[in-house]
């Protein structure tokens, strides 16, 4: 969906704030659920991956921390649905392996710079190359888009250039809590 218009504007984080949640669904090799919880200007998003299609055996957990959440001009879509631009700080960005396998995969890949991972412990890629992925270090200002439809949010890719996504991604539902 592409916007259609933009109209300046500013609005306070609540028609955000509380936990949207995804359906369990298939992306490469795994299983995945997201969730983003917005508290105040605070959000944490976590990307669940699994081994199964009913997402119940876990095998890791992404989980990316955003604070100063600021949402800013409206966006009319091309559809007639509304959202607005957002920018947010780079607080952590954090991977904890839950299979004997992915710590074993992951430290022999040596990935994002370490050979260290543990079972079920937390490790900081801030400002990490992991793969072929640069993660942007704390403080690091985000541009964001959403879409809200009724209990449906849509967003786009997080930008770290100082601009605006033009459009968000529909291939994936948060449904509200």
């Amino acid at each position: 969906m592409c916007k259609k218009s933009d109209t300046s504007s500013t609005t306070t984080t609540t028609e955000v704030e509380g936990t949207w949640l995804t359906n369990c669904f298939q992306s490469g090799d795994y299983y995945h659920i997201h969730s983003a919880t917005v508290t105040g200007t605070d959000v944490v998003v976590k990307y669940e991956w699994h081994t199964d299609s009913s997402c119940s055996t876990d095998y890791a957990l992404w989980e990316d921390t955003y604070d100063s959440l600021s949402i800013g001009d409206e966006v009319t879509f091309s559809d007639a649905t509304k959202g607005h631009k957002f920018t947010s700080e780079v607080v952590s960005f954090k991977l904890t392996l839950q299979t004997a396998s992915a710590v074993s995969a992951t430290n022999t890949a040596n990935f994002c710079g370490y050979s260290d991972w543990a079972l079920n412990t937390a490790k900081d890629y801030t400002g990490k190359t992991c793969g072929s992925t640069a993660y942007a270090v704390a403080n690091t200002s985000v541009q964001g888009l959403y879409n809200l439809v009724g209990n449906n949010l849509f967003i786009g890719t997080l930008n770290t250039t100082g601009s605006y996504p033009t459009e968000v991604s529909t291939s994936i539902t948060y449904v509200k809590q």
